[in-house]
């Protein structure tokens, strides 16, 4: 999706928006600090103050300013604020909050995306930005200042967060973006930033939107509408309640939908190997595998299977888009084996279906003269089906553990003494080998979401004897979120077992079986599960005194809130009965925790003298479960001459331990290669190459909650300048550096470093430490081979110290064109981040360099950490036409990884990370370029049309080998290059 470039705020607001004219009557860009807030006076501080405006004729005066206290638009703000206003967003085809966040040039390493859903990702139905790539969790969302609930599945089974996917865009006026420390205003979780999504005050009349879209290759198909009401003039009749619904639904896309090289495993036309499944090569079958047609070979009760395989069913052949290959197995034992081929990116989902439903209700009305009550309701619900792996094979293990299929033969006989008909060598008396993954059981999972929200706010202003008047604020808001999650199409190791002993599945004719069969064997998993916030906040605020450079300004508060959540796991593992146990595919994951957290805060805001204001800020913040932390902090405005600005900012915060990181639970799965030579000799083909066990896999890392872990406690600073040459231009410039003291992370020594050192000693990690390893079963072509690992435990602690720092470059532009262009009107926004450090240090000392490579691997799912993102767009608005190209910049990087493959190896090409052996080698990842192009046209006053071009000019994803998000690309960053070009069409109408 196409989403705004960003400007950073001018100086003398909390933030700067910059509209454009309307579109029938362009006009010069207006002064900085002019307009409805600029121009309202501010309180006197006389014995006798002016008299103050009511709430019904300042509207907006009374708002929610994100990064500070006061409730005052005029409030100036030493920290860079980023704000995306409705129309700006608009106006670059942006159609949820979602994208406009994951655009953000400041959103790094670990961004949690709607498509890494369909690559298997642990929070899958949601998504979430990462400021400064310290992750979901370390970036604070909150919606008209007040929090969300998480979202009830952790981040890569870790991290808490909360769902940006649900939100109402319809209904959005400005989505703030504090790009520094927030702790000191927020308390926890604001480490990296803040987000904070501000909904429209006031709606009158009809507001109605419709639009389509598909991609150029006639998927990916979009379907939009909103309906909206709004009655009451806050002015005129002292209220104002509106209501809205939304709907939005973007079909699932396909690899096999994305054209070559993502549509197919056969990767020889850029330099790798054939990954499909049955390859004849020189007479020999490679990468044999099971496919969706059913293959039997004789059993001899030992390995398994002896002989050469053979198709069960011979009449069907290989069915539809099915082709036959005869030749020598690798899995076989002499003999010609017959096998059907198989892509393996026949079922691959780069995106998954989703749905997105909301209904909203508002109301603001104005109690008194002096104050103002405002009341809100949201329902949001999101469906998301995500699809995209192969059906499951009957020869299984389940989650690495001691469970599995591999040995459970086809019998001669059913239990009821005749013969198999699924086993062609019974009458023999012979038991068969079977080797099949089942066409009528798609894994499929979906994630349904319900955000139910409610909030009520008071505020107003008192009058006071001495310095301005009290300014006060109470609210309080109620959210629950929950999850039903439901997984179809994966089989059980009971039900595999009953379906091959019983007879009850027809291998020969799979078409015969009925649900009742398919339910046996894979019965539907659904979990519930459920996530809490109840919080009460009251400020207080106040001009004290004059000092030369203005009003010295005091705030106060506290807060006190309740956060609960309950994951139970999809798949439980029980020791008295582990064939119960689902199959490799669901994740093991759970998390259980509550508290109740009370805390205080003020604000000072010293204006000393004409060109230095100083703002002072702290929060103590007390946890139920024994947290406790102060976060101060300190911003500065020097301003030396009036187009030249100096900010800066120094702050102290801090993240608690999430409810996963010390009560929960996870698996997840990396792909590993072996390189112990004398493994590897024990794991010989007969072509005397290391065979499949010895070849690259999926091997568990099971990370289990720590109650020892202490809070991430961060140090950041912020400062540059803001030069405002003109009227009509703003430049700035920002560095930015946050170190984190006891980051939280699994263990850092890493699953490839265990399971190397496990293969060198297998006693390595038996002395009952915090690290075990679980060995996989046993090689079943060589029984006596040394085992591999299946399955690394480690745990959460905390790590010695995490380093960011970069900069952010940024201007801002609006005026009329000179010349015989003067009836056009120029908006050019952009805003370029550069990450210069991201260094984790391990407790033993060594510094792990992640900037410019793919690492942090396990703790950004792979996302990588690009040195530098940008965007720059244009709009053009001539009379009733408007035109905006915006253009998307992500850099290249390495694809090395220092915490996959220790310290020092960033440049070590031979370490680079590959997801699997059929990829070409490659070190690096080139840069991505994307072009959006939204064209909208006003018909009459109430009706605009429009269309938006998403990757106007084609850009294919970059190849990149090392991700395990997608296949072949990052979809952290290059999601529209996979796409193609995708065509939305609209219309808008007010009445």
């Amino acid at each position: 999706m196409a989403a705004p470039a960003l400007a950073s705020a001018a100086p003398n607001d909390a933030a700067v928006e910059t509209e454009p004219p309307a579109a029938d009557a362009p006009s010069p860009a207006p002064k900085a600090g002019t307009g409805a807030a600029a121009g309202r006076p501010r309180v006197s501080l006389s014995s006798a103050p002016a008299p103050r405006a009511t709430p019904a004729d300042e509207g907006s005066e009374n708002v929610v300013v994100t990064g500070t206290l006061f409730r005052d638009p005029n409030v100036t703000s030493a920290s860079p604020i980023t704000r995306l206003s409705q129309k700006e967003l608009q106006r670059r085809g942006v159609k949820s909050v979602a994208d406009a966040l994951q655009q953000l040039s400041s959103n790094g390493a670990g961004t949690q995306t709607n498509a890494w859903s369909a690559g298997g990702g642990f929070a899958s139905g949601s998504s979430a930005p990462s400021l400064r790539g310290l992750s979901t969790d370390s970036t604070l969302t909150l919606f008209d200042g007040q929090r969300l609930s998480f979202y009830p599945l952790a981040d890569d089974g870790q991290r808490n967060f909360a769902d940006t996917t649900w939100i109402p865009m319809s209904i959005m006026q400005t989505v703030d973006v504090l790009e520094d420390g927030g702790s000191a205003t927020y308390g926890a979780d604001a480490v990296a930033g803040v987000i904070n999504l501000i909904p429209r005050k006031e709606i009158k009349g009809w507001e109605a939107n419709a639009e389509g879209g598909v991609a150029e290759n006639g998927n990916s198909g979009h379907q939009r509408l909103y309906l909206t009401y709004g009655h009451g003039d806050l002015k005129r009749d002292g209220y104002n309640f509106y209501i809205n619904g939304e709907y939005q639904q973007d079909d699932a896309y396909y690899y096999r939908q994305a054209g070559s090289p993502y549509n197919s495993g056969d990767l020889t036309g850029i330099g790798g190997t054939n990954g499909n499944y049955n390859v004849l090569r020189n007479g020999t079958i490679t990468n044999f595998g099971a496919t969706t047609v059913p293959l039997v070979r004789r059993s001899d009760g030992r390995t398994g299977g002896i002989g050469p395989y053979q198709l069960l069913n011979p009449a069907a052949g290989c069915g539809p888009g099915g082709s036959p290959v005869t030749g020598a197995a690798t899995a076989g034992d002499g003999g010609l084996s017959q096998a059907c081929g198989l892509n393996s990116e026949d079922y691959a989902q780069i995106s998954p279906s989703l749905r997105r439903v909301n209904v909203n209700a508002h109301l603001t009305a104005n109690v008194t003269d002096r104050s103002q009550f405002t009341a809100m309701f949201n329902y949001g619900q999101v469906q998301s089906v995500a699809g995209g792996r192969l059906p499951n094979a009957v020869r299984v293990q389940a989650q690495s553990r001691q469970v599995d299929t591999l040995s459970t033969p086809l019998p001669a006989l059913l239990p009821n003494g005749e013969l198999n008909p699924n086993n062609p060598f019974a009458a023999a008396g012979q038991a068969a080998q079977i080797t099949y993954r089942f066409a009528d059981l798609v894994p499929q999972t979906a994630e349904l979401s319900q955000n139910y929200r409610g909030s009520a706010r008071y505020s107003g202003w008192a009058p006071s004897n001495w310095g301005s008047d009290w300014n006060y604020d109470v609210n309080f808001v109620g959210m629950n979120t929950t999850l039903r999650q439901t997984i179809t199409g994966v089989p059980t190791i009971r039900g595999i077992e009953n379906a091959i002993t019983n007879g009850t599945y027809n291998f020969v004719d799979p078409s015969q079986n009925s649900q009742a069969v398919l339910s046996a064997i894979a019965p539907k998993n659904v979990i519930h599960a459920r996530t809490q916030l109840y919080s009460g906040e009251a400020t207080l605020s106040k001009g004290l005194f004059n000092l030369p450079g203005g009003t010295a300004k005091l705030a106060v508060g506290g807060n006190i809130r309740y956060e609960a959540l309950r994951d139970p796991s999809a798949n439980p593992y029980d020791p008295d009965d582990p064939t119960a146990q689902y199959t490799g595919t669901i994740n093991p994951v759970n998390a259980f925790g509550h508290r109740w957290v009370e805390a205080g805060f003020f604000e000072i805001d010293a204006p000393v003298i004409k060109m230095v204001d100083v703002d002072v800020s702290g929060r103590y913040d007390h946890y139920s479960e024994g947290f406790s932390r102060f976060s101060p902090k300190v911003g500065v405005i020097l301003k030396p001459v009036e187009k030249l600005w100096l900010r800066g900012t120094f702050s102290k915060g801090f993240r608690v331990p999430s409810f996963a990181e010390t009560g929960g639970s996870n698996v997840g799965y990396t792909s590993y290669t072996p390189t112990n030579a004398n493994f590897i000799s024990q794991h010989l083909g007969p072509n005397g190459q290391p065979n499949a066990y010895a070849q690259t896999y999926n091997i568990g890392s099971n990370t289990s909650g720590n109650p020892n872990l202490k809070p991430e406690v961060s140090t950041n600073f912020s400062g540059g300048p803001v030069f405002r040459p003109t009227r009509w231009l703003t430049l700035t410039a920002d560095y930015y550096y946050i170190r984190k003291d006891n980051f939280i992370a699994p263990n850092p020594i890493g699953t490839a470093t265990v399971a190397n050192n496990w293969l060198a000693n297998p006693n390595a990690y038996s002395n009952g430490g915090p690290i075990s390893v679980t060995p996989d079963i046993p090689d079943q072509q060589n029984l006596s081979g040394q085992l591999r690992p299946a399955l690394i435990n480690l745990g959460y602690v905390n790590t010695n110290k995490l380093v960011t720092d970069g900069f952010d470059l940024a201007f801002q532009a609006h005026t009329q064109l000179p010349g015989i262009f003067h009836d056009v009107s120029w908006i050019s926004q952009g805003r370029a981040t550069f990450v210069h450090r991201f260094n984790l240090t391990t407790p033993d000392g060594q510094v792990q360099r992640y900037a410019g490579t793919l690492g942090p691997v396990n703790q950004v799912s792979g996302a990588g950490t690009p040195h530098w993102r940008a965007n720059w767009s244009n709009t053009l608005v001539y009379k009733k036409l408007a035109v905006t190209p915006t253009v998307y910049y992500t850099g290249g990087y390495k694809t090395t990884a220092e915490d996959a493959a220790g310290a020092g190896t960033r440049n070590d090409c031979s370490t680079a990370q590959q997801t699997n052996s059929f990829v070409p080698v490659q070190c690096g990842v080139d840069s991505f370029w994307d072009v959006d192009l939204t064209v909208s046209y006003q018909i009459t006053p109430k009706l605009t049309t429009y269309v938006n071009i998403y990757n106007l000019l084609g850009f294919r994803a970059p190849y990149d080998f090392g991700t395990y998000g997608g296949y072949l690309y990052n979809p952290a960053w290059a999601q529209k290059g996979i796409v193609q070009r995708n065509f939305q069409f609209g219309l808008t109408a007010t009445f």
